[in-house]
C-alpha cells in the first residue's frame, strides 16, 4: 500500500480541523435558532403565508405584514426600519409556506430550520460522493463540508432561510443532468426561481450549451412561478415587490453583501453601482461562455455548475447564506483542479474568519470570489487545460493525488 505524501496528509488534517470547527459552529447556530428570537427571515415568510391563508392578496403590504407578524410574535413592536420585516420572495412562496405559517412561530421555525439543515446535510453527502471518486473520501468530505457549512451558511440557519432546500434541489439537478435527464434537471432547478438571484445566469449557459430540453423545463417552471405569484398576489400587488427591493431601507443590505459587485458598490455607497457592476460582469461571463462554446458543450455538467456559482457571486443582491451553493462548483471542479479548489477553499475560509479590508470598507470574501472566478476562467482557457479538466495522476491508496 502506498501512503499519501506528507503534504497531502497535512492538507487533509488541516481541512478536517476546519470542517469540524464549522460543523460545531453550525450546531451552535441551530441551537440558537431553536432557542427562538433569531429567525427574522422566517418570520417574514410565515407572516406572508398567514396573509394568504387569511384570504388576502396583500403579501407585500406593510400594514398586512405588521399585523400578521404581531400575531405570530404575540405583541405589536413599534414600527421601525426593522419592523415589519419585509417579504420579498415571489408571492408563490407565501402560498407554499401556509402549512407551517399557521403553526405557532417557534414550532414553524423549528420545522423550517430543521428541514433546511437536513437538506444541507443530504446535499453534502451527495456532493461528497461525487468528489470522492477522484479525491478520496476524507479530502472530498472536508472540502464539501467547508463549503456547505461555512460561516456564511450559518447566518441562514440563524435567520431561518430556505437556502438549504435550494442547495439540495440544485445538487439533485446536477445529478440528473449527469445521468442525462435534462428535463428532470430543469424541473429540479425551478425551486431556485423562488430566489431568482441563485439561478439567473444558468439560462444563458444552457443556451450556449444547446441544452434545449433542460432550458424548456426551467422556462416552463418559470411560467408556473410567475402565474402562481400573479394568482396569489394579483398584478397590482406583485409590482409592490419591486418597490420593496429598491427602497432605501432595503437596498442598503446590498452594500453589506459579499458578492463581487459589492467590491464596487461598497466604497461608493451606491446600490445602483452594484446592479450596474452585476450586469456588466454577467455580460462578460456570457461572452466568455460563447467564446468557449465548444468546450461548454463538451462539459455541460461543469458548465452548469459554474453557471450556478456565477449566479451567486455576481448577484447584485445576495445574502451571505446563499454562498453555500458554491459547494456545487467546488464538488464538480475539485476532481479536475484539486490544487486550485483547495487553495480557494482555504482563502475563502480565512477571509470568512478575518477581513483585513474593513478599513477600506471592502470584503475579503468578495475578493477571494473574484480571484476564484478569474482563476476558473484562466483554467478553462489555458492551452494545457482547454476543457475545464486537468489531468489527474493516479490516486494513492489514501485517495489523493500522488503528484
Amino acid at each position: 500500500m502506498v501512503s499519501a505524501p506528507s503534504r497531502w496528509r497535512w492538507v487533509i488534517g488541516a481541512a478536517a480541523v476546519c470542517a469540524v470547527y464549522l460543523m460545531v459552529r453550525s450546531i451552535a447556530d441551530l441551537h440558537t435558532a431553536f432557542g427562538g428570537g433569531s429567525a427574522v427571515d422566517y418570520l417574514a415568510i410565515a407572516s406572508a403565508g398567514r396573509v394568504v391563508h387569511g384570504g388576502s392578496s396583500c403579501v407585500y403590504c406593510v400594514s398586512s405584514l405588521a399585523a400578521s407578524q404581531a400575531q405570530l410574535l404575540g405583541y405589536m413592536p413599534a414600527t421601525s426600519a426593522t419592523f415589519p420585516v419585509p417579504f420579498v420572495n415571489p408571492a408563490l412562496m407565501a402560498w407554499l409556506i401556509q402549512p407551517l405559517a399557521v403553526l405557532p412561530l417557534q414550532t414553524g421555525t423549528d420545522v423550517f430550520v430543521g428541514v433546511n439543515v437536513v437538506a444541507m446535510a443530504l446535499s453534502a453527502a451527495v456532493l461528497t460522493k461525487r468528489a470522492s471518486r477522484h479525491l478520496g473520501g476524507p479530502l472530498a468530505a472536508c472540502l464539501v463540508v467547508i463549503a456547505v457549512f461555512s460561516l456564511e451558511a450559518g447566518t441562514g440557519i440563524l435567520l431561518g432561510q430556505s437556502d438549504g432546500l435550494m442547495l439540495l434541489s440544485a445538487v439533485l439537478a446536477i445529478e440528473a443532468l449527469d445521468r442525462r435527464r435534462p428535463v428532470i434537471a430543469g424541473l429540479l432547478l425551478v425551486p431556485l426561481l423562488l430566489k431568482p438571484q441563485l439561478v439567473w445566469l444558468v439560462p444563458p449557459i444552457l443556451v450556449v450549451a444547446r441544452q434545449w430540453r433542460m432550458l424548456g423545463a426551467l422556462a416552463a417552471g418559470a411560467v408556473v412561478v410567475l402565474a402562481g405569484s400573479i394568482a396569489v398576489a394579483g398584478p397590482g400587488h406583485l409590482l409592490d415587490a419591486i418597490g420593496l427591493v429598491t427602497a432605501s431601507t432595503y437596498a442598503h443590505l446590498d452594500l453589506q453583501s459579499n458578492s463581487i459587485p459589492a467590491l464596487i458598490a461598497r466604497p461608493l455607497g451606491s446600490n445602483p453601482a452594484a446592479w450596474a457592476a452585476s450586469l456588466a460582469l454577467a455580460a462578460v461571463a456570457v461572452v466568455i461562455a460563447v467564446l468557449l462554446r465548444d468546450s461548454v458543450r463538451r462539459n455541460v455538467v461543469p458548465a452548469v455548475a459554474i453557471g450556478l456559482g456565477l449566479s451567486v457571486v455576481l448577484s447584485p443582491h445576495l445574502g451571505d447564506y446563499s454562498l453555500m451553493l458554491l459547494a456545487i462548483p467546488v464538488a464538480v471542479l475539485a476532481p479536475r483542479a484539486p490544487a486550485l479548489i483547495l487553495g480557494l477553499a482555504a482563502a475563502y475560509t480565512a477571509a470568512s474568519l478575518w477581513n483585513p479590508l474593513v478599513p477600506l470598507n471592502e470584503s475579503a470574501v468578495a475578493m477571494v470570489l473574484l480571484a476564484g472566478s478569474v482563476a476558473v476562467v484562466w483554467r478553462a482557457t489555458h492551452p494545457a487545460t482547454g476543457d475545464f479538466a486537468l489531468h489527474l495522476p493516479t490516486r494513492s491508496a489514501a485517495g489523493v493525488s500522488s503528484a
